[in-house]
Order: structure tokens, then sequence, then C-alpha cells
């Protein structure tokens, strides 16, 4: 059994790769596209690039904005920034417009990397982003663009060791956050320490890494769970890193093979739309023995992961976490029950609270809040945001907006996020509105759905699920309640549903619910005006 803390030679990326390189030198660390790159060139692009920035003026505390796709040149760029004690703003590639404008802006980044994929998106908020005067733009083919190119970078001294002193307390990043549509995103500040402490938590004491592992993802780069369970599990365990550009369920489990990947990294459904894929010959003798990730928390979940068990012969470990704390709980190997997100990670102190922040017995629902027992393993703060900091941080305990319960053996369950629950009363709680809506877009005839709560006289909310058919399809609010009915207990099939041809949406493309919650219930088909369920 490793230490459950980190040794005191890896409290900083800038320590721990050379110390990873000089330890594993030839060994292949990243593997992209079949690209393999050893652990001692790993080093030396990012001792490049670093020391390029450096000559170019970027220094410890200046913030550079990563708005790229996955690709090595983006993990050697964070690492290259983390060796000058500069601060990487890794930017989802799902940001546009506005919030792609106020995201750069509010970094106070003066330089930027971007892609040919982002460079579009980029160049319509280009003239209001007056702060970043650097641009490097990453592509195989120079065009005439105009940018600087980011082979630039690549051109700097790589043997020898960048100008730097970083502790581990020093920011490695700051994340932009958007829970919902309605709010503009946050910058996460998360220290180095922090991506050391949970790549060594992954490798080490959760689901015990080694050499002969390859952990295989597609998920992207900007996710903290990606790159502190990916990259550092596997720079932590000596491991190796396979890295994709984008989900393909068709290609996913050749993909395995050919690279040998025993373990990899899934979030949202990917699960769920694997197992409903025809089979194939590849998945027959997959050598994946671990799948890390997140659930939903939907009530099928549980059966889900006993058919992906069965079928494709891989343990799934689920867990929850979210940006500012990354790993929260987990199940593990010799620890799990299917149907929970596990228990806590070693530096995690948890407790279920309700809206007063006084903590609920067992299986009560409540929100989910933590805080560490190990220094600089969470975010530091919301940036330039200290009212946002202030309001996560009340009581001394960091509020994560999920909801949940903790059963008699101390398993958490996770349900939904807050602004994706609805809550149903003191009796019963909260309830997810995704588990809802994935029920309703299972449905053939359904293009897609959305749920929401409206608060009635008692206090509670009511559901309301908002459907857009697809084209050809010829169904009511009829069909969808009896749809609902069939896979979902009482207290969750809708009462009010609406079928409409759009939703409102915000300029970064999320459904705004809250405008939805605003419209009320008038005109709509309502199941207690005439329809009774047939249970």
């Amino acid at each position: 059994m490793a230490d459950a803390v980190p040794p005191e030679e890896f409290r900083t990326l800038r320590d721990t790769v050379a110390r990873k390189a000089a330890q594993n030198g030839n060994g292949t660390f990243l593997n992209y596209l079949n690209r393999t790159i050893s652990y001692r060139e790993f080093d030396q692009y990012a001792n490049a690039i670093a020391n390029e920035f450096r000559a170019r003026g970027v220094g410890p505390g200046d913030h550079v904005c990563l708005f790229m796709y996955n690709s090595p040149e983006y993990v050697f760029a964070v690492f290259a920034l983390a060796k000058i004690g500069a601060v990487s703003v890794p930017i989802d590639t799902r940001f546009t417009d506005e919030t792609l404008q106020y995201v750069l802006t509010h970094s106070d980044a003066e330089t930027i990397c971007i892609d040919a994929d982002t460079r579009p998106e980029y160049e319509r908020v280009r003239s209001d982003v007056p702060n970043i005067s650097a641009e490097y733009f990453l592509n195989k083919h120079s065009d005439g663009h105009g940018y600087r190119d980011f082979k630039q970078l690549l051109a700097g001294n790589r043997t020898a060791t960048p100008e730097g002193n970083v502790s581990p307390s020093d920011p490695l990043t700051v994340i932009y956050v958007q829970r919902n549509a309605a709010e503009r995103p946050k910058g996460v500040v998360i220290p180095h320490f922090a991506y050391i402490n949970t790549g060594w938590e992954a490798a080490k004491n959760l689901f015990e890494f080694s050499g002969d592992d390859r952990i295989f993802t597609t998920l992207p780069l900007y996710s903290s769970f990606t790159f502190q369970i990916g990259v550092m599990g596997a720079l932590l365990a000596d491991a190796e890193f396979v890295l994709k550009e984008q989900f393909d369920p068709s290609r996913f489990w050749s993909q395995i093979s050919d690279h040998d990947a025993t373990v990899f990294l899934y979030l949202s459904r990917m699960l769920s739309v694997l197992q409903n894929q025809d089979v194939t010959p590849d998945e027959a003798d997959t050598p994946a023995e671990l799948a890390i990730g997140h659930s939903f928390g939907f009530a099928t979940d549980e059966e889900l992961f006993h058919n992906f068990e069965d079928r494709f012969g891989v343990t799934v470990f689920e867990g929850y976490g979210v940006t500012p704390a990354t790993i929260a709980t987990y199940n593990r190997p010799g620890d799990r029950k299917l149907g929970s997100v596990g228990t806590e990670a070693s530096y995690v102190d948890l407790e279920i609270v309700d809206d007063n922040d006084w903590p609920v017995p067992a299986g009560g629902t409540g929100e989910i809040v933590v805080r560490p027992t190990r220094p600089h393993t969470m975010m530091k703060e919301y940036y330039e945001n200290p009212t946002a900091t202030y309001e996560a941080f009340q009581n001394q305990w960091l509020h994560t907006g999920g909801i949940g319960y903790r059963d008699e053996d101390g398993y958490l369950h996770f349900i939904a996020n807050r602004d994706n629950s609805i809550y149903r009363g003191r009796v019963d709680g909260r309830i997810s509105s995704l588990e809802i809506e994935s029920v309703i877009d299972a449905h053939p005839g359904v293009r897609l759905s959305t749920v929401v709560g409206i608060q009635n006289e008692r206090g509670n909310e009511n559901i309301k699920a908002l459907v857009i058919p697809e084209d050809d399809a010829e169904i009511t609010p009829v069909d969808i309640c009896r749809h609902c009915e069939q896979q979902l207990p009482y207290l969750k099939v809708p009462r009010y549903i609406e079928l409409r041809e759009d939703l409102p949406r915000s300029p970064s493309g999320k459904i705004r619910k809250r405008d939805l919650k605003d419209e009320g219930t008038a005109d709509v088909w309502d199941r207690k005006s005439g329809y009774e369920l047939s249970r």
C-alpha cells in the first residue's frame, strides 16, 4: 500500500516532471494518434516551450489561455507554464460568443494558444478582447493567418532548466466553469499541489495504477478530471497516457485494443452509448480492465453498470467530484457499492447538509459539502470574484452544489446538481431532472427534452417537461406521460408536459432553464386535469 500523501519530492509539476523524466527516460509517457513521446522527450518539449515563453516575456503569475482541442502540444504547454510559475487557463471549447469573450477578458491573459478548430470562434470575439496581444496558432499547415506559429515555442532550448521558483500553493490553472446558462462562468483557481495530490490519490490510493497500465481517454483536456486523473495519474504511476481527439463509439473498442489500454476514463452517458452499440469483434477480448468516471446518479445506472460489466468484462468505478475539488468520493477495488459514488478520498471530509448548513442524518437528502484534510488540495478561490468565493466556502465548507445522501454504510449517493434537481418536498427531497430527461429522450418520437421544477403553493415543485418532437413524429403529451409512467416511479412522472418547436438557449448553447421556469404552466397540458395514471 502506497503512502496516502505524495512524497516530499512531488509537490509541484515543475519538480515532478523533471524527476519522472530522469527516472523513466525512454519509457513512453504520451501516445497521441500513434505518435509516441517518451518521459524524457516530454520534459524536453516542456523545457523548450517554457524557455521560449520566458524569453518572450511570460513570467511567474502571468495567465496564458489554452483554447484548443486535444493534442500533445496542449499537455506540453501546461507543464511548460508550470515550470516558470505561469498559470494555464484551459478554455472550454464549447464556449462561444459572449461567454467566450467574457472568459478571455476576465482571465487577464495577454497570451492565447488556439488551433484550427477553435480559430473561427476566437475570431468572432477577437476584436472585443483587448487584453490579449500575443496569439499562437497550432496547425499543421500555414495559411497566412497572421498569428504566431506555435512551432516557434517548440524551438526553445530543450536542455536548459527554465528559470522559475514555484511553490505547492502557487496557482497552476484557472478553469472557468458555468453551472447554468443564466450565470457567467467563474474561474476556479487550482494550485500545483492539488494536481499532484489528485494524481497520486488516483494512482496509488484508489485504483493502484502501475507502470504496466495504459490510461486511455477521449475526454477534453480542459477538464480537471481528465488532467488530474489521466495525465497526472499516469505520470505518477510511471504509466502511459493515451490521448484521442474525441469519442467515437463505433471505433472505441478497436482503439482500446490497438493501444492495449488497460484503463479508460468516461464522463456523462458514454457507457450507455457503448452499451447500446451493436456487438463488434473488438469488444470480445478487450484489454481494458477498469472504467473510471462520473455517473449522473440515475436510478438506472446500477443496472447499466451490471450489464456493461457482464458484456465487456470491464469493472466500473464511479465517483463524485467537482472542479473545485476534483475527487470527493469514489468506489474502488475492494470497496465498492454499485448505485453509489463511493466513500471519501483520503484527504476529504464530507457532510450532507440542509439549507441552513446543518448536517442531516444518514438517508437524508441535502447538499454535498467537502473540505480538505490536507493543504493545497482543493481550489484556492474563484478568480477575481470574492463574493462567489465567500458563498462557496460558507461555514468553512466548500459547497459543491451537488445534491445527495449517505446511506447507513457511509456510501454517498449522488442525485443531481442543484441546478438540475427538482425539490419534491421535505419527505421526498430532491430528484434529478436529468434522469427524467433521459427517459423522455429515449422515446422514438422525441428529438430533445428538458425538465424543470415549477414551484407550487406548498413550497415544493411540480415537474414540467418541455419536449421537441422529431419532425415526422405525431406524439401528444399523453404519449409522453404514458412513456414516463412505464419507466419512472410516480414521484418522477411529469405533471405538466408541453410540446415545443425550440427552447431558449444561452450564447454557449445551454438551455436556459430559468427562463422556462418563469413561463409557468398556463395553457400547458396538466396530468391532473382528467388523465389518470394506469398504476
